[in-house]
């Protein structure tokens, strides 16, 4: 069938096309194509039994009018399709805002699995322009970025929720910027593309909700001249995260979870793994931090022994999931000792912070039941994750059972929770799960957690979770960055890194950056090649952290040199900076030059920064300590400028 008697659809300054294919062309008002759908990667539709076939490929479509909430323009009614009875609607319409509405849905007939390319949306590189990620804080990659950019990088049967960090992703040409937001995140997939000297490409999939099309799909196009990423973020928080109550700021949640503030005015101090045998040594650290003036939270990433095991006694086991806290024996010297060492802490005024890993478990573990096991599409157990609907009543019950012998947690970090591997689908008859089921569910926990008067914390930055937790260690993850090497060794990304999260979020949460959780402020740590990773941190507003992590070195190796003393002074800044930003909206993010390595970020309550990254300078207006000069941060690699009038000058 030919589309072209189908009228375009005219907004206020753009106007929208079908093609025989039934993609998608966005237009000037002259007619001329600003975004087109891919000439190869047509709109498709996948079946229960596989089979792939394109949408334009259906025996019968008729167009009606479609006029709902303010958007106007068609809904085609597609049957049809050889040897399936399924029937599909597909919504393409546009508001006064020149906002387009697309949406797929099936109607009758036999179950249809996915729909894929449904749009991809290509940008020419030849004339500018950039194309906008959510990728951890957020990625620029502009038109002549030389590195490729493949679109299975970022495994795109993830989904949203998964693997990126805010559902909208955008272009940006001189004449036009669209920007896509992504309303039914959760069982959709979007690869991201740059080609060299050829295009960049946005793809979305809608993935099956048990293996169904299940519910109609939906996604909103906004079109504006000269809209540019912070313009996008503001976008998505005032129009969406706020009616959705996303934008749940750490002012509003303190008043439910004291430990904000006091998490706040600390620097975190991460210790491997407990040791009994290092307990002095680690409190006499304590100790000395405080004398150095700082307010501490000491985390334990694998605490307690590192999970629960037949030995019971080893530090040397699993991950801590939630039955080494059920576990009779969980650490070295039992219950009591870890008690008396939380006691110690809290004696001195430090807040802890304890690890699980929520969907560890281990056959004949405390707990285990074969019959909760989630089960995947060809119905084989996995035993790599519990049910999500258990997770909510153990994890709980897990936590009670640790207050119940006296250990009160200030902070829980949930490892992985927000991070890694996508999240599963259960389906099992006897409790099948969604995705959108298993984020509820992981959601409820955190809840729950902050019920018990505890404040929760996760891994990687995400949207979904934002409402109910309150940090992040990552925003860009050493194995996690935009690349297109993904490893853990890989230290190059692909783009330039902006604070898109940040500028959504930043007054909702605490998040880190990248290499050991928030700052590694350890000798010789450079997680990227040819960048300035501390710029990076003050850019991303990253919590300031003494890491013991990378270099697995307890006690603090060096407390007197030179360098040494340059850097816990660096730290006192640090501290302040996030002080004084940490509970104010970030309201605007841009590049003062040409080649972006000159940036400036904007706070709600007045402070200004500014960073030079191509000679590694930062200018800071608003914050004591800072004199709003020109100046280097420690680099850890023994070079620094101290600030003019510290006593370190000399």
């Amino acid at each position: 069938m030919s589309f072209s008697g189908i009228e375009p659809l005219t907004g206020r300054n753009v106007m929208v096309r079908l093609t025989d294919t039934l993609a998608v062309e966005i237009a000037d008002r002259d007619g001329q194509t600003l975004f087109a759908s891919s000439s190869t990667a047509v709109p498709e539709v996948t079946f229960a039994d596989r089979r792939t076939v394109p949408l334009h490929s259906a025996a019968r479509i008729s167009c009606h009018p479609y006029d709902e909430n303010g958007f106007a323009g068609h809904r085609l009614a597609l049957a049809g399709f050889a040897d399936n009875d399924a029937e599909l609607d597909l919504v393409v319409a546009i508001d006064p805002t020149d906002t387009l509405l697309v949406a797929v849905e099936q109607t009758g007939g036999d179950d249809v699995r996915q729909a894929d390319h449904l749009y991809r949306f290509e940008k020419p590189v030849g004339d500018g322009g950039c194309m906008i990620l959510p990728h951890g804080s957020g990625y620029l990659i502009d038109a002549n970025c030389p590195d490729v950019l493949p679109g299975t990088v970022i495994n795109p049967r993830n989904g949203i929720g998964s693997r990126w960090s805010l559902p909208f992703f955008g272009l940006i040409r001189d004449a036009m910027s669209i920007c896509i937001v992504v309303e039914d995140w959760w069982d959709c997939a979007v690869a991201a593309v740059h080609e060299p000297g050829a295009v960049s490409a946005l793809d979305i999939t809608w993935m099956p909700s048990l293996g169904k099309l299940a519910y109609r799909r939906q996604m909103k196009i906004h079109c504006d001249a000269g809209m540019d990423h912070t313009a996008m973020a503001k976008l998505y928080r005032e129009q969406y995260a706020r009616p959705q109550g996303l934008v749940r700021t750490l002012a509003e949640k303190a008043g439910v979870t004291p430990a904000i503030e006091a998490y706040i005015k600390r620097i975190l101090v991460r210790w491997p793994a407990w040791n009994p045998q290092l307990r002095d040594k680690v409190l006499e650290d304590l100790k000395r931090f405080r004398e150095m003036g700082f307010e501490v939270t000491l985390f334990f990433p694998k605490w307690p022994s590192l999970g629960y095991s037949e030995e019971h006694s080893t530090a040397n086991t699993a991950d801590a999931g939630w039955m080494a806290w059920i576990h009779p024996n969980p650490v070295p010297g039992g219950w009591p000792e870890l008690k008396r060492f939380f006691d110690e802490v809290h004696e001195l005024g430090i807040l802890n912070q304890a690890f699980m890993n929520p969907n560890i478990h281990v056959q004949g573990g405390p707990g285990f039941d074969e019959d909760r096991l989630m089960h995947n599409e060809e119905g084989e157990l996995s035993y790599d994750f519990l049910c999500s609907h258990d997770e909510v009543e153990r994890i709980t019950a897990a936590i009670q059972h640790a207050q119940g012998h006296g250990l009160t947690f200030d902070t829980l970090y949930f490892d992985a929770y927000s991070a890694h591997g996508g999240v599963q689908e259960d389906f099992s008859p006897a409790h099948p799960l969604t995705r959108r089921q298993n984020y509820a569910a992981q959601l409820q926990v955190m809840a729950n957690t902050r019920a018990l008067g505890t404040m929760p914390g996760s891994e990687l930055c995400r949207f979904w979770c934002i409402g109910q937790c309150d940090y992040f260690f990552y925003s860009d993850w050493s194995a996690d960055r935009l690349t297109n090497v993904p490893s853990q060794e890989s230290t190059d990304c692909v783009g330039e890194p902006v604070p898109l999260f940040q500028l959504v979020f930043h007054d909702c949460c605490f998040a880190g950056f990248s290499g050991g959780g928030h700052e590694a402020y350890v000798t010789g740590v450079d997680w990227w090649h040819d960048r300035t990773p501390r710029l990076y941190e003050l850019l991303s507003c990253s919590a300031p952290c003494y890491n013991w992590l990378p270099q697995n070195t307890v006690p603090v190796p060096d407390w007197d040199s030179d360098l040494a003393r340059a850097k816990f002074a660096w730290l006192h800044r640090r501290s302040a900076f996030f002080q004084a930003i940490a509970m104010s909206e970030m309201t605007s993010h841009e590049f003062l030059s040409e080649d972006r390595k000159l940036q400036r970020t904007v706070f709600a309550n007045g402070v200004t920064a500014e960073f030079d990254m191509a000679n590694n300078l930062c200018r800071i207006e608003g914050v004591d300590g800072f004199s709003g000069d020109w100046e280097a941060p420690c680099d850890y690699l023994g070079a620094y400028r101290a600030p003019v009038g510290s006593d370190l000058e000399s």
